[in-house]
């Protein structure tokens, strides 16, 4: 059984590109790495499932189109769009050269208010729209929706793992 402590998150699958199971997806890596990958694994009803790679292509900086093993129509295509890709956390590396901390790294940070208050854990980072959210849990153990805009957030403490975000009045 595949855990989240044993993948990473490398993208997002977009949408179906043709009607022969190709499917557009934004990846966090280099197109050459997927192609070395042993699979990728996406969250299907609840449960973390691999599928294999038959082919990759470059579709611009950060999309590529992927043909998985077993997906071979539009429709079959279309259950993967919108969904988080992960890879074997042992299979990529994302190098301290990178671009740096990227939102969806942001799970299991905790938010604080400018006065000092918990606001809460970052739970996880929903990226499936143009506005990315931090999806969070407070110290009530309500969710609430956070917006990941860099113009709310003060301060960012990566060793200690906390973000100090100065949010509009009446947002949570």
């Amino acid at each position: 059984m595949i855990k989240l402590s044993d993948i990473t998150e490398i993208g997002v699958f977009l949408k179906p590109h043709g009607i022969k199971g190709e499917i557009a997806a934004e990846l966090d890596i280099e197109s050459d790495e997927v192609s070395s990958l042993t699979c990728i694994i996406c969250n299907m009803e609840g449960i973390f499932v691999p599928f294999f790679i038959d082919s990759v292509r470059s579709k611009g900086n950060d999309t590529v189109l992927l043909t998985l093993d077993g997906i071979s129509d539009e429709k079959q295509a279309s259950t993967f769009t919108g969904k988080k890709i992960y890879a074997k956390a042992d299979e990529v590396s994302f190098s301290e050269e990178d671009d740096g901390l990227y939102v969806t790294d942001m799970s299991g940070y905790t938010i604080f208010s400018p006065d000092g208050n918990e606001i809460g854990l970052i739970e996880s980072v929903d990226s499936s729209t143009a506005n990315i959210l931090f999806i969070v849990k407070t110290p009530d153990k309500d969710t609430i929706f956070i917006p990941a805009a860099e113009e709310f957030i003060q301060s960012l403490d990566i060793e200690r793992k906390t973000i100090v975000m100065d949010l509009p009045e009446g947002l949570i």
